[in-house]
């Protein structure tokens, strides 16, 4: 039994079981791919290690928890009628939290974590779709928190000199008139994004990175074992792989095709595989992630690359791994 199976079996009350039983399974849709645990002794939703939201019951209320002392205030007017504090928001048993309210506190703290140069690798099936800030967060959301919309932004900081200030600076400039944290690191983001300051897909600390996720109809414990027994299958003809931490491995360069070395640093068995890859030609390895999430059914496949060395890169690994994905079954 999982964790969040347990915690939900044990609460004595029918309403709250229901109610966070309905909540877990909407936050699943949300985040495909995160790692359900128990954080702070309540349900957690995390994305590569990151705590996006997390539920609790208490004697007579339910609570909706961001893991962030900045999301609830910054979404203040859409929270109107809830009691809530800096870290979360609170309501009876019998009354959810409509899906709407949900999905908007997921995206602010998924957005939050991507202005922070850490963009969740278990997000990227949806950033693929909606990759720029501007394109996360609408406008009503971001006039009705700051009075103007994106396009009112980008004149506002294009007028000021924006184009010239670094990210700190350009920061510091908006906290003249944005109170919320938050929405200063956001506009900032958005505006560098939309003049080309900063590059959708590369972050600070992992370089340029891309995911790949597919659900497909067999177990996690036999694609398991079609990973572990069969190599050639995935990371290429001639490819042989010792699923051991500290392992190499090599695939052999064939027809139009480059040969890949690497080493294996992570094994979870059943679970997830982290490891270098490193084609001919690459001055530096990337890092390859493969993540196994059971599903009713079939079993959700996360691939996950960084440290990619340019945006060429990124979308040959995107159809690379597409096409691996698809003929794994």
């Amino acid at each position: 039994m999982q964790p969040i199976d347990a915690y939900l079996a044990e609460l004595k009350d029918p309403a709250a079981k229901k109610t966070l039983g309905a909540l877990r399974m909407q936050l699943r849709k949300l985040l495909p791919g995160a790692v359900e645990t128990i954080s702070y002794q309540m349900p957690t939703f995390k994305v590569d290690g990151k705590a996006v939201a997390g539920f609790a019951f208490f004697k007579s209320h339910c609570g909706y928890y961001p893991f962030s002392g900045s999301v609830v205030p910054a979404l203040k007017a859409q929270l109107d009628g809830y009691a809530t504090s800096k870290s979360g928001v609170t309501f009876p048993p019998d009354k959810p939290l409509p899906a709407k309210l949900v999905k908007t506190l997921v995206q602010a703290r998924l957005a939050e974590i991507a202005a922070s140069g850490k963009t969740p690798s278990a997000t990227k099936k949806a950033a693929a779709k909606k990759a720029l800030i501007t394109e996360r967060v609408t406008d009503s959301a971001v006039k009705g928190e700051t009075g103007r919309d994106w396009k009112g932004w980008m004149r506002a900081l294009d007028a000021a000199g924006a184009g010239e200030l670094s990210h700190k600076q350009l920061v510091a400039h908006l906290a003249r008139e944005v109170e919320s944290t938050w929405w200063q690191q956001s506009i900032a983001v958005a505006y560098e994004q939309a003049r080309g300051k900063r590059v959708v897909g590369e972050t600070a600390a992992t370089g340029f990175q891309v995911g790949v996720v597919r659900t497909l109809p067999i177990s996690a414990h036999d694609m398991w074992e079609r990973i572990a027994t069969q190599a050639e299958r995935w990371l290429g003809a001639g490819a042989t792989l010792t699923l051991k931490p500290g392992a190499g491995y090599e695939v052999p360069k064939r027809r139009g095709v480059p040969g890949v070395r690497g080493e294996v640093r992570v094994v979870k068995p059943g679970q997830r595989i982290r490891m270098t890859w490193q084609p001919e030609g690459w001055k530096k390895p990337a890092t390859l992630q493969l993540t196994l999430v059971p599903k009713a059914r079939g079993v959700s496949f996360h691939v996950h690359m960084e440290k990619l060395p340019d945006a060429k890169a990124r979308e040959a690994m995107r159809k690379h791994w597409s096409r691996v994905l698809e003929d794994l079954v």
